[in-house]
């Protein structure tokens, strides 16, 4: 599948070899291992910079969202948007997407890892310090401390959900205490790429929440889950559309509900 996109590859991305290399090493030995070499840098051609963990699932996030472009069904909206809300942030490759296409858009990021906080923060300071502000915790339908699952040899992919491998406590906020947190009255656009956790926090969310967000763009990891996810942001207002082919549900506020 990566090698189909190579011209593509080689056209939009400064570095692109140690790119290729981590995709097709992703599933040897030396990757499960752990010890796949020290970061590397890759440049877009729209401008953005990013640092890679070699190992990880970096290099998969920098090719769907640079080079696949999963999200551009929503670059009106970022260039439209005053304030983006981040939820599973991981390393701020979205982030830094968003802030390529509106420099002057504000950016609450949430990313509780702190490996991927930390390379978040990097990634910023590649990009000269867009208006991101950042937030160590887990968005949740609770507040106060959960568990966070990793798998070994891959520390970039998290998820609150229980799965094999280790845990870290982190905090975590209540979604309806979200905009609290950020000193918001409004998000114009919310993306959510929290392995999991999506409809748990839309189960829990407040109308006033959902009635004070203009776009949701999130992936979706259980189809299963996707008909009452629906059914949740349509009585709250929302037009929504599914993206099958990249397991993407994007929805447009129209009308609050009452």
């Amino acid at each position: 599948m990566y090698l189909s996109v190579l011209p593509r590859l080689v056209f939009t991305v400064r570095g692109w070899p140690h790119l290729l290399a981590d995709a097709m090493r992703s599933r040897s030995l030396l990757w499960r291992s752990g010890q796949s070499g020290d970061p590397y840098l890759l440049h877009t051609k729209s401008g953005a910079s990013c640092l890679i963990r070699p190992g990880t699932s970096g290099w998969s996030i920098f090719f769907e969202i640079f080079v696949f472009k999963i999200y551009e069904r929503v670059d009106a909206d970022i260039l439209r948007s005053e304030t983006i809300i981040d939820i599973g942030a991981n390393v701020g490759l979205f982030a830094v997407y968003a802030a390529t296409l509106n420099p002057k858009v504000q950016i609450h990021a949430f990313e509780p890892f702190p490996k991927n906080l930390e390379q978040m923060k990097i990634n910023l300071r590649l990009n000269q310090n867009p208006p991101v502000r950042l937030h160590a915790e887990a968005v949740s339908d609770q507040s106060g401390e959960a568990a966070l699952y990793f798998a070994p040899g891959d520390d970039s992919g998290c998820s609150l959900n229980p799965i094999q491998g280790q845990s870290v406590a982190v905090p975590t906020i209540h979604i309806n205490d979200l905009f609290k947190v950020c000193g918001i009255q409004k998000c114009d656009l919310l993306k959510m790429d929290c392995e999991g956790s999506e409809l748990a926090i839309l189960r829990a969310a407040g109308p006033e929440v959902l009635a004070n967000i203009g776009v949701i763009i999130m992936e979706y990891h259980n189809l299963a889950e996707v008909p009452e996810i629906l059914n949740i942001l349509t009585h709250a207002g929302f037009h929504c559309e599914i993206l099958e082919s990249i397991k993407t549900l994007y929805g447009r506020l129209i009308k609050p509900a009452n």
